[in-house]
Parts: C-alpha cells; sequence; structure tokens
C-alpha cells in the first residue's frame, strides 16, 4: 500500500479503489488505519489520507476533519457535506495534510459544478458560479 512496496502511481490507484467503496465503511476504516502509520513514515499520501477519513466520517454521518467532501447549496455553490469539526482552523489543517486551501478548492468545486450543470443553473436563475471571496 506504500510508497515503498508497489510505488506512489500504485498506491494512488489502490487508494482511489478505497475512497469509492462506501459500501464497505469497515474496510475503508481499516485501510485508513494503515494510511495513518504509512504516512507517520512519510510513505503515502496525506492528502490521500485526509480524503478518506472525510469520507468514512461522511459514510458513518459525522462531520469533516478537512473538508474534502462536498455537497452543493441552493446557489450551486460547494459547502462542506455534513459540516466541518473545526471551521475555525481549516486553513491550517488542510495546510498540514498537503491540501489546497479551503477557498482555492471550494472555487474549483463550485466552478465545476456550475459547468457541469450550467443549463439548469441558469434556468434557475443562476448566471456564473457564486465563490467564496
Amino acid at each position: 500500500m506504500g510508497y515503498n512496496e508497489i510505488g506512489e502511481e500504485e498506491s494512488h490507484k489502490f487508494w482511489i479503489t478505497i475512497q469509492h467503496a462506501d459500501n464497505d465503511v469497515e474496510f475503508q476504516q481499516k485501510i485508513l488505519k494503515e494510511l495513518k502509520k504509512e504516512i507517520s513514515k512519510d510513505n503515502a499520501s496525506k492528502a490521500n489520507y485526509a480524503m478518506l477519513e472525510d469520507r468514512v466520517n461522511i459514510n458513518l454521518n459525522k462531520k469533516q476533519r478537512f473538508g474534502t467532501q462536498v455537497t452543493y447549496n441552493n446557489y450551486g455553490q460547494a459547502i462542506p457535506k455534513n459540516g466541518l469539526i473545526d471551521s475555525t482552523n481549516i486553513e491550517k489543517i488542510r495546510k498540514e495534510f498537503n491540501l489546497p486551501s479551503f477557498k482555492e478548492y471550494y472555487n474549483r468545486m463550485t466552478t465545476s459544478h456550475f459547468k457541469m450543470n450550467q443549463k439548469a443553473l441558469i434556468n434557475s436563475g443562476i448566471k456564473e458560479p457564486k465563490l467564496y471571496k
């Protein structure tokens, strides 16, 4: 699972599979524990760990620590799914795990969502993405 064992590219491919295995949260939790061990040895991606931790929390109907899992409000704007554990320190937390800033990530997700749903959003009166300032 770690870079030393299977390489960075294969490690990422393995993580993607686990990230989307929402039908087996227990397995996601098991891998999350293993990932934690590997990042302590600098042998895995901190960002992947953060995204999997948030995914597990969402699957358990809990708040997120890193804000990597989004939903969209009535304006088509990305917002943290299930909320954040600590919104005050979100930028510091994200930086520690090599994630882009909250504003950058959420604006990118909002813009992408707008492009994919442009016709429906325009029909509902939303003429452009509502970005964070």
